[in-house]
């Protein structure tokens, strides 16, 4: 008889993952590009209507100047209009359901692959909160990423919270009991839950007794790349300067449509354009506002952006970075330090710690009784959101990194 396999899906806003299991054996990782056991939430379109490239080979195809289109941060637009308003592809209408379900099933075959059998059930771990304060489109979000599995091939949709996940995870070296306080904050969301983890504890069919609180915020990754953008890249390019008789400010919302990764591909109308060259005609700055218009014209986008990402991970580590735009006209020079981020991203840092107090509330308990500290996500990286997010504990608290 053919043994019943199940996976796990991490599908998130930067990065993905996918883990196989039977009722017998532990979750094993999938190797989901080369030896990689995550890969980049990211698909390009090449525009020969060839096969799609999905991870580091979409990425890489779009920076090597391949014409086609990268598409990241897919996971964002669940629950927005964009999931009913679709997208152009090659000159063809696309539903956005249609290109998550294509990213899904890749993760879906490689595991089939590895383990030479089908998988129809899944568990996919989601944010707390798709959307902030609604419910309704929270809900709705959750049910449009259950229609894309079933498109993807899934017949049996289970869901987990991200950070009760995490939790799992880590469950299986605790001794004794603690008191868990669960820190997730990825590239679309931040997550928090407070739950009771134990060796006596993680054989129990059901742990909602043990889940204290949780809570999020849409506040992620993405968002810190947009705000160094905005605060520290953009007045290269000519946000904030003036134009015309009336020193008019040149419009903001072609910044910031650049400046965040889900909205790149559709900042690219004629519009937009054309609106760039009127502005351009008039502009105080015209050196600098013309590299707002190479950025359209040549369509990097993502290019600049990847280089804001790669510039926050850098302050991640370090005071202070440089980086010179080769491809922009004058070759502007970016000095960017920790300090600046800092406060670049303050008002998000402040929603961050609110959702965090918001746990310990519905939690009814006050920090010093958190007995273990659970990071993961690759922003708790950063020095001011971790400073932010972890609550003030005992000393005797110890602290893991997922």
């Amino acid at each position: 008889m053919t043994q019943k396999y199940f996976c796990g899906i991490d599908f998130g806003t930067s990065n993905s993952s996918i883990a196989v299991a039977t009722r017998a054996q532990k979750p094993q990782m999938v190797a989901v590009e080369n030896e990689h056991i995550t890969i980049p939430s990211a698909i390009f379109y090449p525009s020969n209507r060839a096969e799609p490239s999905f991870g580091r080979k979409a990425m890489q195809k779009y920076m090597d100047g391949e014409e086609g289109r990268l598409m990241r941060s897919l996971k964002r637009v669940l629950g927005t209009d964009l999931m009913q308003n679709g997208t152009i592809l090659n000159g063809k209408s696309v539903k956005f359901e249609n290109i998550l379900a294509q990213f899904v099933k890749y993760l879906k075959n490689k595991a089939e692959t590895q383990i030479n059998e089908e998988i129809e059930n899944v568990v996919m771990g989601r944010p707390v909160h798709f959307r902030d304060n609604d419910s309704k489109g929270d809900a709705e979000a959750e049910h449009q990423l259950k229609q894309v599995a079933e498109k993807a091939g899934f017949k049996e949709i289970y869901f987990q919270y991200e950070p009760i996940a995490a939790a799992y995870a880590h469950e299986e070296s605790v001794k004794g009991e603690k008191l868990a306080c669960v820190i997730d904050i990825g590239g679309g969301t931040s997550d928090f839950s407070i739950i009771r983890l134990g060796e006596n504890l993680k054989h129990k069919t059901s742990r909602k007794d043990d889940i204290l609180a949780d809570s999020g915020v849409r506040i992620g990754g993405n968002d810190f790349d947009k705000d160094l953008s905005i605060s520290t890249f953009m007045p290269e390019l000519g946000l904030h300067t003036t134009y015309g008789q009336k020193n008019l400010f040149v419009p903001t919302s072609q910044y910031f449509d650049l400046s965040e990764w889900s909205k790149i591909n559709m900042a690219y109308t004629y519009q937009n354009q054309k609106i760039i060259k009127e502005v351009l005609a008039e502009a105080h700055q015209p050196e600098k506002y013309a590299r707002l218009q190479e950025v359209f014209v040549r369509q990097e986008g993502h290019k600049l952006l990847t280089m804001v990402e790669n510039t926050k991970i850098k302050l991640s580590n370090q005071e202070e970075e440089i980086e010179k735009l080769n491809f922009l006209s004058g070759q502007p020079q970016i000095n960017a330090t920790q300090k600046m981020f800092s406060t670049a991203i303050n008002a998000d840092l402040s929603k961050i710690k609110n959702a965090v107090f918001e746990c310990l509330k519905q939690a009814q308990i006050t920090a010093e009784k958190i007995d273990l500290i659970i990071l993961t996500g690759g922003s708790t990286e950063i020095p001011a959101v971790k400073k932010c997010a972890v609550p003030h504990i005992s000393s005797s608290a110890d602290f893991r990194r997922k």
